[in-house]
């Protein structure tokens, strides 16, 4: 099966019909593309890169200037914007005009190292273990946290036994490499796999969105603003220090250097408010005896300008539909309910605690019960993507079964990675795949076949949400609904081990791309690869290539690089390992009743599921029928989601929505194109930049605390 899937994705041998080559009318370049480096730099990157990142010195609970050190994800974590590939931009753009390697580093190098990079920020993650500790590290942590539990249910080849797990605690011990072979193994092959099919489902869209649709992924594009500037191959003019590009990183520095100094030194001033009333992601929350305290649905706010210049990159009937949908659905519905005798115990609470707090929080409580609506929301957003897209999956059924002219498909298949024959043959090979290594777990057929379906579902909507809008709905409950109504309505008590695992993998599997063995976070790689590529000519068979290596490489090589680090200095002295450090987030945190039961909203929450399905529904079709319609379901679910209720990412877009009406109304798109986007890209970029010293202090704070 191996060898199966090798020739499919590397030579496409079984595309070929009695030994003859397809005959292309018409010859697509591939690029030589130098894989002794590559495959050096992923290995180092993997083992050196997750050393680095999770050698903190403090975590990012309520510490949004925390993350001036992150490789990985920012202190924008819903929008899943990554600092590696800027970082990597910046180093290569100056490294390419100086000695032995000027002349070597163009835009075909650079796209190649934006594929790695971008691919290796998920599995590194926030700077912290978070990324580790809520999935594969857990259930280390559930040998000592939960260990009848775990005796019973945890297979050995999926977490070391007791005595061997119990040393990563405190550390200080050599790693037991071992003992860990079984368990690098399986959860590299399990990574590998289900990492493998999401490449391979973006590449099948890929020509449908990328090349017809044209969609945007916001942090695609201002990461090839940065690549232009940056590319050694041009004279030094197009970093011009007029431009609106680098005013804009002037902007980003000056804003990130007080930010890191809150962070390092308590006698700085606050000046930003990020110590008082605040989360990791940057949203101040609102407070009972505040002057907004009586405003229900007024949980939290979002403060940090990075988050405006990503928004302002997306289109603007996103950002109008965003804040629309959080004034209806989060704050006037609410409080009209309110006055009618609902939600009187939210008085009490702040903005935290309003959202998801309990049977009675706006997320899970009636009469709204939004968790539930924004679920059914995405589903219906994902099947209607699928009736959009029903003539385009024809097409390329059509031509995986031979049925149109040999012409015909050579020119539709002219830029593809894969044939389409071989692409629907690798994807039916690897759900069987996927099926058959969460039956290993001790999941039944019925469960196994259902959850990668649901990883399906929910992360397709999903890149459909960050390629227009450039954020998702963060959160760990999106996963239970399916589940639910399939099989276990309500936890069974006694546990069992079929549930305890499809709780797990249906909660941190489908939270976030840099969660859940970096599922999503792969998916997202593909499709902002691909859109890179379509900016800079590379081709889709080298970005492709490219990124099933690196999943290959990253898989156990992050995971080696994280145990060498807990068992050295102890998971109890690095931040985020609250997932194997006195909570058990194999089973605490998704499959006990009162989690399970209350997830994704009190019952009866199906009505309120299919209540979202409809409305999302209801607002494709309209949208993609009549031009004039300026609602639709992209901003519906953001907008009424974590991602705007305790993210605050509906100030943002209500920030940027102005904004950039304003631009096109004084200049047109014309001011927007070459001024607007220019400045807010360069103002990512300069956030960036400030991460180099920063990851460096932290490495010195981590082993020299000051």
């Amino acid at each position: 099966m191996t060898n199966f899937i090798y020739n499919l994705i590397f030579f496409e041998k079984l595309g070929e019909k009695g030994g003859e080559k397809h005959n292309m009318t018409q010859e697509v370049r591939v690029e030589r593309i130098p894989w002794a480096f590559i495959v050096i730099f992923l290995v180092l990157l993997g083992l050196l890169g997750e050393i680095w990142n999770v050698t903190q010195a403090t975590g990012t609970w309520q510490r949004p200037a925390a993350y001036f050190s992150s490789l990985g994800v920012t202190v924008a974590c819903y929008t899943a914007l990554t600092a590696l590939p800027f970082l990597t931009f910046f180093i290569c753009g100056a490294l390419g005009r100086l000695g032995p390697l000027k002349g070597k580093v163009n835009p075909t190098t650079m796209t190649y190292l934006y594929v790695m990079t971008c691919c290796a920020s998920f599995f590194l993650g926030r700077p912290t273990a978070d990324t580790q500790c809520a999935a594969w590290a857990s259930f280390i942590g559930s040998r000592y946290l939960n260990p009848e539990l775990s005796e019973k249910f945890v297979p050995w080849f999926m977490a070391p036994p007791l005595p061997i797990a119990d040393q990563i605690r405190l550390g200080g011990v050599g790693v037991p490499w071992s003992e860990l072979v079984p368990t690098i193994i399986f959860w590299s092959t399990f990574t590998i796999i289900f990492g493998t099919f999401m490449v391979c489902i973006a590449t099948l869209f890929r020509r449908s969105w990328i090349d017809i649709e044209k969609v945007p992924f916001p942090h695609a594009v201002s990461a090839h603003e940065l690549m232009k500037r940056v590319d050694p191959t041009k004279p030094r003019q197009a970093f011009n220090i007029t431009s609106p590009f680098v005013i804009g990183m002037i902007i980003g520095i000056a804003y990130s250097i007080p930010s890191m100094m809150i962070e390092l030194y308590p006698w700085f001033p606050d000046i930003y408010g990020f110590r008082t009333n605040i989360c990791g992601y940057a949203a101040t929350w609102n407070t009972p005896t505040g002057a907004l305290g009586g405003i229900i649905g007024l949980t939290k706010w979002n403060i940090h300008p990075l988050a405006v210049a990503i928004a302002y990159i997306a289109p603007l009937n996103i950002l109008f539909n965003v804040w629309f949908w959080w004034l209806v659905d989060v704050i006037i519905l609410p409080q009209i309910a309110y006055v009618m005798g609902y939600y009187t115990a939210l008085t009490d609470r702040s903005g935290c605690g309003r959202w998801d707090c309990g049977a009675e929080s706006l997320a899970f409580g009636p009469p709204f019960k939004w968790q539930a609506t924004v679920i059914g929301g995405i589903f219906g957003l994902a099947l209607f993507l699928f009736v959009i897209e029903r003539r385009y999956i024809a097409e390329t059924m059509k031509i995986a079964l031979g049925s149109v002219s040999e012409d015909k498909r050579s020119e539709i298949e002219r830029n593809e990675a894969l044939s389409y024959r071989n692409l629907y043959a690798v994807i039916v090979v690897l759900f069987i795949m996927m099926v058959a290594i969460l039956m290993t777990t001790g999941m039944g057929i019925g469960t196994a076949v259902s959850t990668p379906i649901s990883m399906f579902i929910l992360w397709f909507a999903q890149m459909r949400m960050l390629g227009l809008s450039g954020a998702y709905v963060r959160g760990t409950d999106k996963g239970y609904a399916l589940q639910k109504m399939l099989f276990y309505p309500t936890a069974p008590d006694p546990p069992t081990g079929d549930f305890i695992m499809t709780a797990n993998f249906n909660t941190w599997f489908t939270d976030a791309p840099d969660m859940g063995n970096q599922i999503g976070g792969n998916y997202l790689t593909a499709w902002q690869s691909y859109r890179i590529a379509s900016l800079t000519g590379v081709s889709n068979k080298s970005i492709f290539k490219i990124m099933i290596v690196s999943i290959i490489i990253l898989a156990p090589t992050t995971m080696i690089g994280f145990l060498y680090s807990a068992y050295t200095w102890g998971a109890s002295r690095l931040p985020g390992t609250w997932g194997m450090w006195g909570c058990a987030g194999w089973y605490q945190r998704c499959a006990v009743p009162e989690r399970w039961n209350a997830m994704p909203g009190t019952d009866p929450w199906v009505p309120n599921f299919l209540a979202g399905f409809l409305m999302a529904g209801v607002l494709s079709v309209m949208h993609a029928r009549f031009m004039w319609f300026p609602f639709e379901p992209v901003g519906f679910i953001i907008g009424t989601s974590w991602t705007s209720a305790q993210a605050g990412f509906w100030l943002p877009c209500l920030v940027a929505w102005i904004l950039k009406i304003l631009t096109i109304r004084i200049g047109g798109s014309k001011l927007y194109e070459h001024q607007g986007l220019a400045l807010a890209a360069g103002f990512i970029a300069g956030y960036m930049v400030c991460i180099i010293p920063g990851t460096i202090i932290s490495k010195i704070r981590f082993f020299y605390p000051f």
